[in-house]
């Protein structure tokens, strides 16, 4: 069960030290000495961490921030040098910076790689958003890391080996004993991000095994799995595989919890918060002897570290135009993530009027998961950074000439997963120029129960200019119906319409959904969303 408060076990790196010492109004005081790293048959081993880190900038609630978690990284390493600092994947997609040019080339998670190796981490494992520019962009980042990357389940199909410039595991030697560290991400990171035709994602379980086997002839006293997974496939790994500790990411919630002996641990996103995992290991076996948790807020008590800020220096020019004027919405824009996957909502309604108006085609439809802010954008001044916050993925704009039928497929297939208390499904579709009633008592394949286009009823032979985004049109997220369709190019980016539409007001957000999906047969109040979508 997710616990989504923490009390530390322990305090056995006082890490918090300099929150206090920077805090309004505290007394100046003379810090206790740190606690030695060895002592005598004991080693204490410091394990910092992260997952699911998009910008290396605080967020916009002033949480967060690479340069803080620099500054932490550094007082760890004062008190004690067996210090690692892990990075439990997804850093190089979705963000702002990572959809940005520079120089007309787009940075695609380029500025994630120099934050990390101006943090100085020691190891990270993939995450499905690693894949996301494709196999060759990959590639570039994991060149350019000054750290090893981990994937013991992502291998090549031509070699039989993993992925080129990845390793299955390592070893490191701290304080005299030999710490053994694995990775493994997700397999629906094969349909649901872009890796290539020869790269594939392995079943994790074996894939582990073998890791740490590997790992324990290589003589690893101490096993940790750095993990991409979903919290429920990391409590299988517990039980399939005997590791240490599994340190993971991909939920975006705090997790502590321990499954066939095998503590658990995970964040939440965007550095909001840094783990600290300290062990007292015995210095012969390796074994624990002691373990305590705990973690320490990210926020602006933590001073900047003026190293990193120096080497991160080159993206200031990039940051002062993220912040420039694009226009303004004069209603607040709901871009959370789940409700956009669980029905209408107001900006999903305006994307498409949008992207219908950019375009004239007659029908609009945008995949819910395309939204990407997760958080309601306030009335006022829109910025470039909002803008690409709400669709930072690189998509064309494109229009198609489709059937009826094929219009009320992709409707069906737009709300084939939608459920009372699954996951709310990314290809649920935001429309323009249409309305549709759909009911979750029938079958997928067989829901959609009315359509109007144009306040007309759907006519079934007559052809249709649909407007969307090319990844829809590429047949992902199950919208095959398109996939052999002629597309017509050319047209304004997702972001230039939008820029167009914050700029003159045409077309004008609405400040509420304006009835365009309706649902049947769900609970009284709806749909419910969780409380958060990744």
């Amino acid at each position: 069960m997710m616990k989504m408060t923490v009390s530390a076990r322990a305090a056995l790196l006082p890490l918090a030290l300099v929150l206090a010492a920077h805090s309004a109004g505290a007394a100046a005081q003379t810090p206790a000495p740190p606690k030695p790293a060895a002592t005598g048959d004991t080693v204490r081993l410091t394990l910092l961490h992260l997952n699911d880190v998009y910008q290396f900038q605080p967020t916009s609630q002033n949480r967060g921030g690479l340069s803080r978690v620099a500054t932490l990284r550094q007082q760890a390493l004062k008190e004690s040098p067996n210090v690692l600092t892990l990075m439990a994947g997804d850093t190089l997609s979705p963000s702002v910076e990572s959809s940005a040019e520079v120089e007309g080339e787009a940075l695609k998670g380029r500025q994630m790689i120099d934050a990390w190796n101006a943090l100085g981490v020691d190891y990270a494992v993939v995450g499905n958003h690693e894949f996301d520019f494709g196999d060759d962009v990959l590639r570039a980042r994991l060149q350019q890391s000054r750290f090893p990357w981990l994937g013991a389940n992502v291998m090549s199909v031509k070699s039989g080996q993993v992925f080129d410039g990845m390793k299955a595991w390592d070893v490191r030697d701290v304080g005299g004993v030999k710490v053994g560290i694995f990775g493994v991400v997700l397999p629906e990171t094969q349909h649901s991000s872009r890796p290539g035709p020869d790269t594939r994602i392995t079943p994790y379980c074996d894939a582990a095994k073998r890791a740490v086997d590997e790992v324990r002839a290589a003589g690893a006293q101490l096993v940790v799995a750095l993990t991409h997974l979903a919290v429920e496939q990391d409590r299988e790994l517990a039980k399939c595989v005997r590791v240490d500790v599994i340190i993971g990411g991909h939920d975006h919630d705090r997790v502590e919890e321990t499954v066939a002996g095998t503590p658990i641990f995970k964040l939440d996103e965007d550095a909001v918060d840094l783990g600290q995992l300290t062990l007292d290991l015995d210095a012969r076996t390796g074994a624990v002897k002691k373990l305590a948790w705990k973690v320490v807020p990210i926020t602006a008590k933590v001073p900047d570290d003026a190293a990193f800020n120096a080497k991160m220096q080159p993206y200031a020019p990039l940051l002062a135009t993220l912040a420039e004027r694009i226009g303004r919405s004069p209603v607040a824009l709901d871009a959370r993530s789940a409700q956009n996957r669980l029905g209408e909502t107001n900006l999903g309604s305006f994307l498409a009027d949008t992207f219908r108006e950019a375009t004239g085609a007659d029908v609009a439809l945008v995949n819910g998961g395309a939204v990407r802010a997760d958080r309601v954008l306030p009335a006022g001044t829109m910025t470039r950074r909002e803008l690409y916050s709400l669709m930072p993925y690189r998509n064309e704009l494109v229009m198609l000439e489709v059937t009826g039928t094929t219009l009320r497929a992709a409707l069906e297939n737009g709300v084939s997963l939608s459920s009372v208390d699954g996951k709310p499904p990314g290809r649920f579709p935001q429309v323009s120029g249409l309305r549709f009633t759909y009911d979750l008592r029938k079958p997928p394949g067989e829901r959609v129960t009315r359509v109007e286009v144009r306040g007309r009823t759907l006519d079934e032979t007559a052809v249709y200019r649909l407007a969307t985004l090319s990844f829809i049109a590429s047949g992902n997220d199950g919208y095959t119906m398109f996939k052999e369709l002629p597309v017509s190019r050319g047209l304004p980016s997702p972001w230039d319409a939008l820029a167009g539409a914050f700029s003159t007001g045409k077309p004008m957000p609405r400040a509420k959904p304006q009835g365009r999906i309706a649902l049947r047969g769900a609970p009284r109040g709806g749909l419910r969303a969780p409380p958060t979508m990744k």
